[in-house]
C-alpha cells in the first residue's frame, strides 16, 4: 500500500515542482503498460522527441520515486527502468489531466 501512495504522491509533487516533466511521465507509463515490463530510457526519449520534448536522462524521475533503474546494457550505455507503482502514477496523471 505504501508504494501505491508514494507513486501517486510522487507524481503530484512532480506536478508542482517540475510540471514540464508530466508528458515524459505519461510516455513512461504508456511504454510500461505496452511492454508490461522494463523499458529503455532511449525508447522514451524517441517518443517524446517526436512531440518536441527533450530530456537528458530519467534520473529526475528516479529521484522523485516514480521510476526505478533496473540496470544497463549495451556496454553500459542503455539504462532500463520500471514504474515503481503503475496504478498510483496512472491515477495521479488522470487527476492532473482532467
Amino acid at each position: 500500500m505504501t508504494e501505491e501512495i508514494s507513486g501517486y504522491k510522487a507524481v503530484k509533487r512532480l506536478a508542482v515542482e517540475r510540471p514540464d516533466w508530466l508528458p515524459i511521465v505519461q510516455e513512461c507509463l504508456n511504454l510500461s503498460k505496452e511492454i508490461k515490463g522494463d523499458f529503455a530510457g532511449t525508447w522514451v526519449f524517441k517518443r517524446v522527441q517526436k512531440k518536441g520534448l527533450r530530456f537528458s536522462n530519467l534520473r529526475l524521475l528516479v529521484s522523485f520515486g516514480i521510476l526505478r533503474k533496473e540496470g544497463t546494457s549495451r556496454a553500459g550505455r542503455r539504462a532500463y527502468y520500471s514504474m515503481v507503482n503503475l496504478e498510483g502514477v496512472e491515477q495521479a496523471l488522470n487527476e492532473l489531466t482532467k
